[in-house]
């Protein structure tokens, strides 16, 4: 999904997503797998860029309304 914002936040935020989405998926295969469509849906550059350093269990709290099952 093509990530929407300032052009030069977009150039950025696209570096982190690939990163945080490659550092999820070893860390917690089986969470990111249930989560990755609701994680692929977040198109917003400065979302990205907000949640760059969080864990995969504090964006899904967050994603999930902080109702993590």
């Amino acid at each position: 999904m093509k990530l929407i914002g300032a052009p030069k936040l977009v150039v950025w935020a696209e570096k982190i997503r690939k990163d945080r989405l490659r550092v999820w998926e070893e860390t917690s295969p089986e969470i990111f797998k249930a989560i990755e469509p609701i994680v692929a849906r977040q198109s917003r550059a400065d979302w990205w860029i907000a949640n760059k350093d969080k864990g995969l269990d504090a964006v899904c709290k967050q994603l999930l309304g902080g109702k993590l099952r």
